[in-house]
Order: C-alpha cells, then sequence, then structure tokens
C-alpha cells in the first residue's frame, strides 16, 4: 500500500507541474524548455518578455540550457533543465555532474574560446553570443551559481551527489519535483467556480467560435440572473479579477444612484461596459446557456454595487455580458482578463495582482504567518488577520531596505512596472516580507521623535529612515543576518527583535533631526535655504545624511560594545 500511496502523490505532483507548464510550450520549445520557462518566471521572477533570451535547448548544449547576468554584480547564474516524461523517473548525477562541469567554461576568455571552438548547438552559441558572455567574463563576469531544474525527485546517486558537492564554488541549486510542485501549488491560478450556472437571455445571443477551442457568446441578460451568480456573497466568484472592491467610490456610488432610479434601468446597458465571463464548456441553446464552471474578470465592481442594491433591480436593468469559454490549461484566460481590465482605469498595481510572484508570496504568507500577518495584493481583499501589509507598500519597502535605494521608493510609478522584477526579486519572501512591516511598525511608532518639518513629510521620509535603520543594522554579523534570514528570528524573538530594533530607530531619529538642524543653520548663513523635502527624495542627500548616521553609530559603538543588534536568533 506504501508504494501505490507514494505513487499517487509522485504523479499528483509530476501532473501538477505538467499542467503549469503547458502554457509555456509554444513554438519550438521542447517540455524541458516549458520547464525552465516556467521556473524562471514563476520560481526566478523573470519578466517574461526577458525569458526567450535567457533559455536554450537541444543536443550539445553542453549541459547548458539557461543564462541570466547580472552586471552589477558580476554574476553569471548557469541553468539546466531536465523534464521526464514517466511520472515515476527519478533524476540520477549524471545531468548534475555535467552542469558542474560546465561551470568551468565561464572561469576566464580562454575557457569560454574552447566552449565557442566546441561548436555547441545553434541555440547555445545565440545564447552566449545574445548575452554577450565572452565580453562580460572578459569584462570580470563569472559562473557564481549553477541551478539544476527537474520535474522528477532525485535518486539515491543524484542526492549523494549533491551533498558531495555542497561546499563547492560556484554552489550547486537543485530545483526537485518536491520544490517545483510547492511552488506551483503557491502559484497556480485559481481555478473556476465549479458550479453548472444557467442564464436566459433576452434574445438569442451571438455565438462565435475561434481556435483552439475558444468559443465566444455575446448578449443582454437581465441583471436579476447575474446578482443571484454562485460564490458573489463571498467574492470568490471573482477569484481571477486584478481587483475586488474599492469601497464608496464615486463611481460605485453614482452607479448605485442609477440602480436605485427605475426610470434609469431601461438605457443602463446603453451606458454600460458590461461583464465578461470565463467558463471551460459553454451550450448555447437558442437564448439560453449553460456554463460549466464561471469566472467574472471583468465587472466585479459593477455586480457587487448591483448585489448591494439588489432590492431596487427591476427586470428592465440588463447587462452586455460576455461569455467566453477557455480550455483548462491555456494563457488564453490570462490574456482575456489582463486586456478586458487594460480598457479601464485600472494602474499595474492591479495589473500585477494575478500573476505568479504576487500569487507565491501571499501564499506563503498564509503559511508561516497568517494567523497574524496579511499580504494583501489586490483592492478589496478580506482578512481576518490582526495586521495587513499591501503590496505597495512593500514594493516601497523593499526598494528602500534591499535595493538600498529609498529615493526610489516614492516613485510609485515605477514599482510594479519597470523595477517590479528588481524588487520582488526571487530572493524575496514571506521571511522578509514580514521583517518589513516589523520595521514599519518601528519606524512608524516614531514619528512624533522626528523634527517638526520632518513630520509634515512623514510619508516620504519614512523609507530613508528605513533604509537608514538596515543600513546600521548591516554594521554586525546579526544584524546582517536578520536582514538575509529573518526566519531565524522570527516570530519566535518577535518581541526581542522589536525592542532592539527601536532603540536603534530612536538612536537614527536623533541623528537625523540634529542632520537637519545642523543643515539649516549651516545654509542659512550662506544666505541659503535647507528643504528636507526635497533633500529626503536625492541620492547625493540621502548619501551624506548616511555617512553622519553611520559615524555617530560607530561612535555610540566603541563606547557601548552592545550597541549593535545582537538579539540570539531562535534558530
Amino acid at each position: 500500500m506504501g508504494v501505490h500511496w507514494l505513487y499517487a502523490m509522485t504523479y499528483s505532483d509530476h501532473q501538477l507541474i505538467r499542467d503549469e507548464i503547458r502554457p509555456h510550450l509554444t513554438g519550438t520549445r521542447t517540455e524541458s524548455a516549458a520547464l525552465l520557462a516556467w521556473f524562471l518566471e514563476a520560481v526566478w521572477r523573470i519578466e517574461p518578455e526577458d525569458i526567450d533570451d535567457a533559455i536554450c535547448d537541444g543536443p550539445g548544449d553542453k549541459g547548458i540550457d539557461g543564462l541570466l547576468v547580472d552586471d552589477d554584480l558580476g554574476e553569471i547564474t548557469v541553468l539546466q533543465s531536465k523534464h521526464k516524461v514517466n511520472a515515476i523517473g527519478t533524476q540520477g548525477d549524471l545531468d548534475l555532474r555535467n552542469l558542474v562541469g560546465a561551470a568551468a567554461y565561464f572561469a576566464n576568455p580562454s575557457s569560454m574560446d574552447g566552449l565557442l571552438a566546441s561548436h555547441p548547438n545553434v541555440e547555445l552559441t545565440r545564447l552566449l553570443n545574445r548575452l554577450q558572455i565572452r565580453d562580460r567574463v572578459a569584462a570580470g563576469a563569472h559562473a557564481t551559481r549553477l541551478v539544476f531544474v527537474t520535474d522528477s525527485l532525485l535518486d539515491a546517486a543524484g542526492q549523494s551527489y549533491v551533498t558531495a558537492v555542497a561546499e563547492n564554488d560556484p554552489p550547486l541549486e537543485v530545483w526537485d519535483q518536491a520544490r517545483l510542485a510547492a511552488v506551483a501549488r503557491r502559484t497556480r491560478r485559481p481555478d473556476l467556480l465549479p458550479d453548472e450556472v444557467h442564464l436566459v437571455a433576452v434574445a438569442p445571443p451571438t455565438v462565435i467560435r475561434h481556435g483552439g477551442g475558444a468559443q465566444l457568446a455575446v448578449g443582454i441578460v437581465p441583471a436579476q440572473q447575474l446578482i443571484g451568480l454562485p460564490g458573489l456573497a463571498d467574492l470568490s466568484l471573482f477569484a481571477r479579477n486584478v481587483r475586488l472592491s474599492e469601497g464608496r467610490t464615486r463611481i460605485n456610488r453614482e452607479l448605485g444612484l442609477t440602480i436605485d432610479t427605475a426610470s434609469e434601468h431601461e438605457l443602463f446597458m446603453a451606458y454600460h461596459n458590461g461583464l465578461t465571463i470565463l467558463t471551460h464548456g459553454l451550450t448555447v441553446d437558442d437564448a439560453d446557456l449553460t456554463l460549466d464552471g464561471i469566472t467574472v474578470v471583468n465587472g466585479c465592481q459593477s455586480l457587487l454595487t448591483l448585489h448591494e442594491h439588489q432590492a431596487n433591480v427591476t427586470d428592465q436593468l440588463c447587462l452586455l455580458v460576455k461569455v467566453v469559454r477557455v480550455e483548462r490549461q491555456t494563457d488564453l484566460a490570462d490574456k482575456i482578463t489582463y486586456r478586458s481590465n487594460n480598457q479601464n482605469s485600472v494602474d499595474i498595481r492591479d495589473q500585477r495582482s494575478t500573476d505568479s510572484v504576487q500569487r507565491d508570496l501571499q501564499a506563503q504568507m498564509q503559511e508561516h504567518y497568517g494567523s497574524s500577518l496579511f499580504f494583501a495584493i489586490r483592492e478589496g481583499e478580506r482578512s481576518t488577520a490582526p495586521r495587513v501589509l499591501d503590496n505597495k507598500t512593500a514594493a516601497q519597502f523593499l526598494t528602500a531596505v534591499y535595493l538600498k535605494e529609498p529615493w526610489n521608493a516614492v516613485r510609485k510609478v515605477r514599482l510594479f512596472d519597470t523595477d517590479y522584477r528588481r524588487i520582488f526579486s526571487h530572493s524575496v519572501n514571506a521571511h522578509k516580507l514580514f521583517l518589513l512591516n516589523l520595521l514599519v511598525e518601528v519606524i512608524d511608532e516614531r514619528r512624533d521623535e522626528l523634527d517638526a518639518q520632518l513630520r509634515a513629510s512623514f510619508a516620504s521620509i519614512r523609507f530613508t529612515l528605513a533604509f537608514l535603520l538596515a543600513q546600521i543594522l548591516r554594521k554586525s554579523e546579526r544584524g546582517s543576518l536578520l536582514l538575509d534570514y529573518p526566519e531565524r528570528w522570527l516570530p519566535d524573538k518577535l518581541v526581542g527583535a522589536k525592542a532592539a530594533l527601536t532603540l536603534l530607530a530612536q538612536q537614527i531619529v536623533r541623528s537625523v533631526n540634529y542632520y537637519v538642524a545642523s543643515e539649516t543653520q549651516e545654509r542659512a548663513e550662506r544666505g541659503e535655504d535647507f528643504d528636507p523635502k526635497v533633500a529626503f527624495k536625492s541620492q547625493r542627500a540621502v548619501g551624506s545624511l548616511e555617512h553622519q548616521v553611520v559615524s555617530i553609530a560607530e561612535r555610540l559603538a566603541m563606547e557601548v560594545p552592545s550597541y549593535w543588534f545582537e538579539v540570539e536568533p531562535e534558530r
């Protein structure tokens, strides 16, 4: 019985991964390349449009299926991916050895010349040339990480080899079936509600059939039927929507007033965009529509307002409804969700709410800290957790603390656009977000201790304070470890960690107040004006402030060695 149970579990994880990589199986990609493409997007958090430039596949690839380059750090990550058709197939050590051996190619320009002269396959040659790897190695870049991706489990030989090379440089990082399946469960798109739904349009709808199994029906449906859809009360009907209720906004109030005015109902459809519904099965019989599975990807605000004012909905109030049948494993549903919302007033943060990065982090937070902190990625989400960290605030503090760019944290347009993958990199996890929330609390509690000029600009200055606190933490071994591995302290040592962080933050605030007072006086003596609101958004000014704050901290530490963060980790 144990063998059969293990087989079922393995097959389930293997099939889950196969389902997730299927949308990436496009063009000439092999399943191994599709697996790597999914890994780069879901685990390594690379922008989808950059994935093609990072991968190659095929025989003669010298154990190299993908390359990632970090020019700032001069680092090259070498990746190899292996897909197993058989669900119970295992991964041995041969492919692992090939990947470890491939690191030697990136040691110096001569070894790169040797690789190119060995006639690797066309895809690898193009990849090396596309990323200008030879030039980068000549400039000092080298392989710093080897990443092996497989949708099977390591056998005894594979496990033994990983143990044997554990201390190698560059290190070998293995993502096998168990690790990949955990990510796949966290990042997979929410399923459609399984309900069978019947709608009766006021007239036979227009039906259009497309290739790939897609089918579209457009009709006019009475609102009274729509407010009875399953999952409306608990919002599960909108699981794929980029945002939920935004509360009592001007638009929602005006929409509610229209619903409450019976004379407006006949023309309601004329100035309303309608709903977009996805389903896995669609049958149209005259004016009757039968849906097998349902989710609403556009029209959430309207449907919730209709539900709230349902007592005033009449037979004359109808909506234009688009029902789209999509296959279960396809990226078409994602495209429809994105593009149907992109036509409305939806910002880039809303669009990011449904991608794998945000879903992964939210699931991690629920798993590790669900009882104390909720990570909100969409407007209108509900939670019973006592504290909430929204992803916009997280993005700003990640920029300040981990990217060390507090002056960019205030540029909201960049957070979920040009800097998105830098901010929410693969190193960001629920533990770091939990620590960030703690830093936010500590900083926010210091507001009243700031100079009056700074209190008025606290919304932007708090990012610089968080940056300074992180820089002080980096001055000690334990402080650095706290930033990199907060799970060693949290949540068990939460009280002690917060107390220590509070003491550091208080001293930072005093140093900042002194800096502002000094700069104000010096500028005044020169007949100049010092505006801290501007200074704290300037990289140069923040650098000057950092130098002073760190210098004061170092002097204090000479007098009191325990000044630095010295809380013992729990594990």
